[in-house]
């Protein structure tokens, strides 16, 4: 019996190493899955997978909503905001052609002043209404649409339309200069309706100045034109002797061998026509000889 008792400290001994090695290796293999978890599950892939995805779409629609609200939409405002402004100035040549109409149909005069006491508001509110309209067109409001309703503005003695439209006008970039020139004509006749009328010498001055170098053939024309507008102008205003300078540049100009026969007429008795009807009223200047 005594030999019995060592061998059983000895293989106690080897029992408690064997379970403190099984010990750290149950340790070392806890440590390893802490440090390299395992991977996710598949249902935990996809719902990662369906979040990112989410995410993306949710990007993408935003993207769409910004370009929506920054561009689509602006342009569709512009383009409704541009088939409004052509209306309205459809809508005033319209009314004006049908004036025209009547005053050459009807000799009732009482007919007449009840057709233009009808249509004048009208034509008020579509002026008003495109005016309104122009902060909001850029570059695409066109000179020919802004002289339609310049001239009705004035007609009607709307100055504060026929102002802002007469500057638009003017500042229109990339028009043909023939368009340029019409444009300062406006200008200047504004400015003498108004009073302003160094400020309208100018403008025709201007509008001269734009078709300066232009060369085509019978140009002289249109220069000629402009300048019977400034002589209406300063005969109305009765500044005799600038007007009579006006009407010797005139001649100049409707005596070019390029301004064909009916052009040269049709100036020259335009001119004499507007001139006689001022003649009717205050004789502020006499009639000017080179055109009898």
């Amino acid at each position: 019996m005594a030999e019995d008792a060592p061998q059983k400290s000895v293989g106690t001994t080897t029992d408690r190493d064997a379970l403190i090695a099984l010990t750290l290796n149950a340790f070392n293999e806890r440590l390893k899955q802490l440090e390299n978890p395992e991977e996710k599950s598949r249902s935990e892939k996809i719902q990662k997978n369906a979040s990112f995805i989410a995410l993306i779409i949710g990007i993408a629609l935003s993207l769409v909503s910004l370009f929506d609200v920054f561009l689509i939409k602006p342009r569709e405002a512009l383009f409704r905001d541009i088939d409004e402004f052509n209306k309205a100035v459809n809508s005033v040549a319209n009314l004006r052609q049908s004036m025209i109409q009547v005053q050459f149909q009807s000799n009732n005069p009482q007919m007449i002043l009840a057709m233009n006491s009808m249509v004048t508001p009208q034509v008020l509110a579509h002026i008003q209404y495109a005016t309104e309209l122009l902060p909001r067109l850029g570059d695409y409001a066109g000179i020919p649409q802004l002289i339609v309703l310049i001239s009705e503005a004035m007609n009607i003695y709307d100055w504060k339309s026929a102002e802002i439209l007469v500057d638009r006008a003017v500042a229109a970039k990339g028009a043909v200069p023939s368009l340029q020139a019409e444009a300062r004509r406006y200008k200047a006749r504004l400015m003498f309706f108004t009073g302003r009328v160094q400020e309208g010498r100018k403008a025709y001055e201007d509008a001269l100045n734009v078709i300066r170098n232009e060369s085509a053939f019978g140009i002289n024309g249109s220069r000629a034109y402009i300048v019977s507008d400034w002589i209406v102008a300063e005969f109305s205003l009765g500044d005799c002797n600038i007007a009579n300078e006006r009407v010797r540049q005139f001649m100049e100009f409707v005596q070019n061998p390029q301004v064909t026969s009916p052009a040269r007429s049709g100036l020259i008795s335009t001119l004499k026509s507007q001139l006689g009807q001022l003649q009717e009223g205050e004789k502020r200047c006499p009639f000017p000889s080179s055109l009898l």
